[in-house]
């Protein structure tokens, strides 16, 4: 009888605990469980491919968790510029953006806007949507950026001028091309012989109606936008290069939600951010569609024209080789593994 007793004592004994640990288990969930306001923010229109992705985002997170994260989206720069609100993410006092101030996220993004590195949309994405992009995402860790997703901010970026066609660097000679303040544009176009004017957005299209500018680089959508069309003779679409839209939250605030929710918001950003990319591939067309009888000759280049402009651009590769941002056997794991897509 006593052996029965005692072993009824150690059943209670095991039972007991098992309940209570279970309890624990369940408060633990439930604590890191708790309500989450996201705050997002970013600096352009509601009408573009990133707000409306970014209301994607919203839609699925909050349906996914069942109403426990609300995401509170801020457009157009009502919480500042693009460096502001990139440094507000790395405060904690808001928790995402998306922008273009890469070099503050990891330098390492810059790797996307090296000239003619990638042949293909399809190659490109097939990148920043795999291994080799989910390594460069990691560095943004150090800077305390949680980088879950890498997509398109405009598509491939082309040239008009009004002197002459282009189908080679040597007809980009002399030219003054207005750049954007972006050091990657402004290497790239000297390497190919231009001089690059730095001219305010706002004033391309006067300035190239008047002369103060011969050319300008830009996607087509932004080229349609701006209706520089209107006042260009010559397109050359060169697909010279494309820039990121990392999508990135704070690290600390990220590490800090329960597995459910991290998986809830990364499976998010990854949706918004094919999303994003279809509406900009679906503009790009749109924009050429429209612009494209407007100018006098529009030069396409061949492979082996294009490869020209590659050989000549291999001093802004060397450049950024030796600041140590990256290696050229990193830049050519990349290349090789795009192209052969």
């Amino acid at each position: 009888m006593k052996k029965i007793g005692c072993m009824m004592m150690c059943l209670l004994v095991i039972v007991s605990f098992a309940a209570f640990a279970g309890g624990q288990q369940e408060e633990a969930a439930t604590s890191a469980e708790k309500p989450v306001v996201m705050k997002v923010a970013h600096a352009q229109p509601e009408h573009t491919p990133r707000h409306k992705s970014y209301v994607m985002f919203k839609e699925i997170v909050e349906e996914k968790s069942n109403g426990m994260i609300t995401v509170e989206i801020f457009p157009q720069g009502q919480l500042g510029v693009e460096h502001d609100v990139t440094e507000q993410v790395k405060l904690g006092t808001i928790q995402s953006t998306r922008c273009g101030s890469l070099e503050m996220i990891t330098p390492e993004l810059l790797i996307y806007t090296m000239p003619f590195l990638f042949d293909t949309i399809e190659g490109l994405h097939s990148i920043t949507r795999g291994p080799l992009g989910e390594k460069i995402a990691q560095s943004a860790e150090v800077n305390g950026y949680k980088l879950l997703a890498t997509g398109d901010a405009g598509y491939f970026r082309q040239i008009t001028n009004n002197a002459k066609p282009i189908t080679s660097p040597a007809d980009m000679k002399g030219l003054k091309i207005r750049t954007p303040p972006i050091e990657t544009i402004i290497k790239t176009m000297e390497a190919l012989g231009a001089n690059p004017v730095s001219i305010p957005y706002a004033e391309v299209y006067m300035a190239l109606k008047t002369g103060v500018a011969d050319g300008q680089e830009n996607p087509f959508i932004n080229i349609e936008a701006m209706k520089f069309n209107e006042v260009q003779k010559y397109l050359t679409i060169v697909n010279y290069q494309w820039h990121p839209d990392p999508f990135v939250v704070n690290l600390d605030w990220y590490n800090n939600l329960s597995p459910k929710y991290q998986k809830i918001i990364s499976d998010a950003a990854w949706e918004a951010m094919e999303y994003n990319d279809s509406l900009m591939k679906e503009a790009d067309e749109v924009a050429f569609g429209k612009i494209k009888d407007s100018f006098a000759e529009i030069v396409e280049l061949t492979p082996e024209q294009r490869q020209v402009f590659i050989d000549a651009v291999q001093p802004v590769y060397e450049y950024y080789v030796q600041k140590g941002l990256f290696t050229m056997d990193e830049i050519e794991e990349i290349r090789t593994a795009a192209n052969s897509k």
